[in-house]
């Protein structure tokens, strides 16, 4: 008799290459290092709030998600094309992890020692820009200076962040790595068959 599939072992030799997640990890958080940069020089020439917004989100949301998605895949490939959830799981949050600790990392040490401008000039021109929308589609008073005053809050804040807001900031946004490596692994797993022995 013709050997027969046995699915519930599939994946069971897989193993996390933690060298190459690491090293996918350190070229992931380099681009997201780089794409946060160009959106912060970007944002000060635009013109409207829904332009802003488009950006940052078709950038840190859509390219991020595509470029992730992509070395997810490249990873799975280097395992030989074949991982369980939960070997996928481990490789891709420890990708995603070492990417978010580098990209949050540069991105304080350019903005707090290289450009301390920039994030003013960023917040600053956010401001004027929901001002200018709010005030357009005839938003109450007491809603734009709220709004407002939370950026202003933001504005002021620059260059007073201390180390334990840096951390907090970095474990909300692991939280979501976390989340989102679990759709990737949902995504890219692949079990491999594993013949059974045929039966005499």
């Amino acid at each position: 008799m013709t050997d027969s599939i046995n699915p519930s072992n599939a994946g069971f030799d897989a193993v996390i290459d933690k060298k190459k997640s690491i090293i996918y990890g350190v070229v992931l958080g380099v681009i997201s290092f780089v794409l946060g940069l160009g959106i912060m020089n970007i944002v000060p020439r635009l013109d409207s709030f829904w332009s802003v917004m488009a950006l940052e989100f078709v950038v840190n949301t859509g390219v991020f998600a595509i470029i992730s998605a992509v070395f997810a895949f490249a990873l799975r490939k280097a395992n030989g094309g074949y991982w369980s959830f939960s070997i996928a799981l481990k490789t891709i949050f420890l990708m995603l992890a070492i990417s978010t600790i580098i990209s949050t990392i540069g991105t304080q040490i350019y903005v707090n020692f290289v450009n301390t401008e920039l994030q003013e000039k960023v917040l600053t021109h956010t401001i004027n820009l929901t001002i200018e929308y709010m005030e357009k589609n005839n938003i109450p008073d007491n809603v734009i200076d709220s709004r407002v005053a939370e950026l202003e809050k933001q504005v002021e804040a620059i260059g007073k962040i201390t180390l334990g807001q840096i951390f907090k900031g970095l474990a909300i946004t692991l939280l979501f790595q976390f989340v989102f490596a679990l759709l990737l692994s949902a995504l890219s797993k692949k079990e491999k068959p594993v013949f059974a022995q045929p039966v005499k």
